[in-house]
């Protein structure tokens, strides 16, 4: 079936990344950090000077222990890294460079639920499924009413699929029949697709339902999919996963190889050479920020500029994340920058010259251009944000109040803060949008 989102917005930026992969050599050390998974309590399994293999636990979830967190390399713990109230931030690895990234491991090959589930749980491969509402990792025992696998990405500079895929196609055919075992015939695999995109890693997939999405960004996000598709009552969940992460899973089952691998591509304005690179999920990438930047006082992402952390103590990405990107760190405030013709500046409201020349590239920074002020009633909101039931503005006030029965009754269950990354773009009162819901989120959940 198509869908055509016509509210959204597409940030057109420099640094789009070449067509090429550039191997990562293993680095000294790995860093696996409990905060790449929204909201997990970590309990350690390992301590410093213990030795790991591939898939060695380093911790739990204590409201769930058979959710665990695994090691993606081979060697040792070299530190546990504990901030306020001796919260844990990371584990360090010291990574054994001479070793193999992949192991070989014993997996059942029955094809009951049951068996999946568990072999998922021992390796470290359940965490890739994620579960809305909350964007979290779904219960160890946990059922979906479909599970999404949103095989595009809409997101300013976002890598190519096409290319994340190459010589994944088996196994991202075996990988949605193991999911499709996991959830049972009646749940249904929704694959998310762009039509005018290279898609043909994906047509080896059975039993799954086809969806295309034409539009502007956030077509490619997966809420927008599931609010099209299935929406979201306040008892129902929803599973997704990546598609590089179904390919995961299809490898670990046909050829028995547990391997936490991952190709990113390096993007940006402040990126000398944007290009992919392969390498391994937590990998030290020093050597890359070393190499990669125009300049010294750049802001370095994990993700895309709309709903990427920054990066700082740890040089690694995200767990969920298959992109780095390198903005210019402005500080300066530009003297009467309003009043020039603003040839190079982006703005949505067509405030600047620039927007008459159709998908020119911008060299964006980090500079907000203004500071916070009170809400302006107007319906800019509602111009990039494609939830046609959902008033944007009441759901952020509702969040800001703490008012759980109206958050539930506009809608909160249904989005994520991702969803409202370009309300904050184009926010005229520059209000942090995505904490707004995602604290709201939070205060739900607890509620």
């Amino acid at each position: 079936m198509d869908y055509r989102i016509r509210e959204g917005l597409d940030l057109h930026l420099a640094g789009v990344a070449e067509r090429e992969i550039s191997p990562l050599p293993l680095s000294d050390f790995c860093f696996v950090k409990p905060s790449d998974f929204r909201w997990l309590t970590p309990k350690l399994t390992v301590m410093p000077g213990d030795s790991v293999q591939v898939g060695t636990p380093l911790m739990v979830d204590k409201n769930d222990e058979r959710v665990a967190i695994v090691s993606p390399v081979c060697g040792k713990v070299h530190e546990i890294v504990r901030g306020d109230r001796r919260a844990i931030e990371c584990v360090s690895l010291a990574v054994d460079v001479s070793a193999s990234s992949e192991a070989i491991v014993p997996v059942e090959s029955s094809a009951a639920p049951a068996d999946i589930r568990a072999t998922l749980l021992q390796y470290g491969l359940w965490p890739c499924l994620r579960q809305r509402p909350f964007s979290l990792i779904p219960p160890s025992t946990a059922l979906p009413k479909a599970l999404f696998v949103s095989c595009f990405d809409s997101a300013p500079l976002a890598p190519d699929f096409a290319l994340l895929m190459r010589e994944r196609e088996a196994d991202f055919a075996e990988g949605i029949r193991i999911l499709k075992c996991l959830v049972g015939r009646d749940v249904p695999v929704h694959l998310c697709f762009r039509p005018d995109a290279d898609n043909a890693w994906a047509e080896l997939a059975q039993n799954v339902e086809i969806h295309n999405f034409i539009g502007p960004h956030p077509a490619g996000n997966v809420g927008t999919q599931v609010h099209r598709i299935a929406p979201l009552d306040k008892s129902e969940t929803i599973w997704y996963i990546h598609p590089f992460d179904v390919a995961r899973i299809g490898r670990l089952f046909s050829s028995h190889c547990l391997s936490f691998d991952k190709i990113f591509a390096a993007t940006g304005p402040a990126c000398t050479r944007p290009r992919y690179f392969s390498s391994v999920y937590g990998t030290d990438l020093s050597s890359i920020f070393s190499q990669s930047l125009k300049e010294e006082n750049v802001r370095k992402i994990s993700g895309n500029v709309l709903t990427g952390s920054e990066i700082d103590k740890f040089p690694s990405l995200r767990f969920y994340d298959f992109q780095l990107t390198f903005l210019p760190e402005e500080t300066e405030r530009e003297f009467l920058g309003w009043l020039l013709p603003g040839f190079n500046k982006w703005s949505f409201s067509h405030t600047f010259t620039a927007w008459m020349k159709k998908r020119k590239i911008f060299g964006f920074n980090t500079l907000q251009h203004g500071d916070r002020r009170n809400f302006v009633m107007t319906d800019i909101y509602e111009k990039v944000f494609p939830f046609d039931a959902i008033l944007p503005l009441e759901l952020l006030k509702a969040c800001m109040t703490h008012d759980l029965e109206n958050m539930e009754e506009l809608g909160l269950y249904e989005v994520d803060d991702e969803d409202f990354a370009l309300c904050e773009v184009v926010c005229p009162s520059k209000m942090p949008c995505q904490q707004i819901i995602r604290d709201g989120l939070f205060e739900l959940r607890n509620a």
